[in-house]
């Protein structure tokens, strides 16, 4: 078992690596002068190479990504261009409401998917599996930006429920932080809960139809122990790593979650950075989003060790 992590924790920090020369790559070779955004529509070429200057730009792309390497070694991440702020500075003043989003749309998410899939694996073929199915296919076919205009439109604007946009700290009570949480988080939940309620039912399906189950139905064990005790333990695997794969879907929709409720998240920071081709920003939250997300994969790789006993006997 030491093996297996410290082979995770090594496959980890290579993907890092890679990651971060892709991202400083990609960032470069595409369009746009960021000395040019800077220095405005009436700028002549002599002042757009002075700010370039000023700026490093016109150092080889070699020297300039040995230079943010080192200093990301040192956990510096390099000021906005435009700013001048620090990156970790300015992305940690967006993280409470990009992690409260994210926090509320996997708790909806989670909690709402496994009993719908258990429940449609245990009547399958009847009318409550062939709702929880439609349900989650009409979920799933929609766009993100679709689904939270669509739940604008029903629950804020005509119903009058919910606010329609913005965010709120938790500082200032639990009622107005939750109350601004529910759209967004439904909006994001949705797609990922058709999904993963998907997978649970596919799997609990295959798993009720094993020698165990059936064993353990003529020894009269009750429905529910069967369901949550041996069918779901053995079918967790599976789940888990959804789970950890809607990490990814999770990333890309805040993007768009956040510009549709003008959530002042990482999400709208993203694109105030890509807009006006700001790389340290740009750079600093990819980085630190690839980082999330491998570290919650490297997560749930440990964790099927819990589920499943072979995987702790691995030399």
């Amino acid at each position: 078992m030491i093996n297996f992590v410290l082979r995770k924790i090594g496959s980890t920090a290579i993907v890092m690596m890679v990651v971060a020369v892709i991202v400083f790559v990609m960032i470069r070779v595409g369009p746009g002068d960021p000395a040019a955004v800077i220095a405005g529509d009436h700028a002549t070429s002599e002042d757009i190479d002075r700010i370039r200057r000023s700026l490093g730009l016109d150092e080889p792309m070699l020297y300039q990504f040995l230079h943010w390497i080192g200093r990301l070694l040192g956990g510096d991440l390099g000021q906005s261009l435009f700013s001048r702020k620090p990156v970790l500075e300015l992305i940690a003043g967006r993280l409470e409401p990009t992690l409260s989003l994210a926090a509320t749309t996997m708790t909806f998410a989670v909690c709402s998917a496994i009993p719908l899939g258990i429940v449609a694996a245990w009547q399958v073929g009847r009318w409550i599996d062939r709702a929880v199915m439609a349900l989650a296919t009409v979920a799933f076919s929609f766009p993100i930006f679709i689904i939270g205009y669509g739940l604008v439109w029903g629950f804020a604007l005509k119903l009058r429920w919910l606010p329609v946009q913005g965010f709120r700290p938790l500082s200032q009570g639990p009622a107005p932080y939750l109350t601004h949480l529910v759209l967004p988080s439904l909006t994001l939940g949705l797609v990922f809960m058709a999904l993963l309620t998907r997978m649970t039912r596919s799997t609990m399906i295959e798993v009720l139809g094993e020698d165990y189950i059936r064993t353990a139905r003529s020894k009269g064990l009750s429905q529910l122990p069967i369901l949550f005790k041996h069918a779901l333990r053995n079918a967790a695997v599976p789940i888990v790593t959804t789970i950890g794969s809607g990490i990814a879907l999770l990333i890309g929709g805040v993007v768009v979650a956040e510009s549709v409720f003008a959530i002042p998240g990482v999400g709208r920071l993203t694109i105030e950075a890509v807009t006006q081709r700001d790389y340290p920003v740009i750079q600093g939250v990819l980085l630190l989003a690839s980082l999330a997300y491998v570290l919650i994969n490297l997560l749930v790789d440990l964790s099927y060790g819990l589920f499943d006993p072979r995987i702790r006997s691995i030399p």
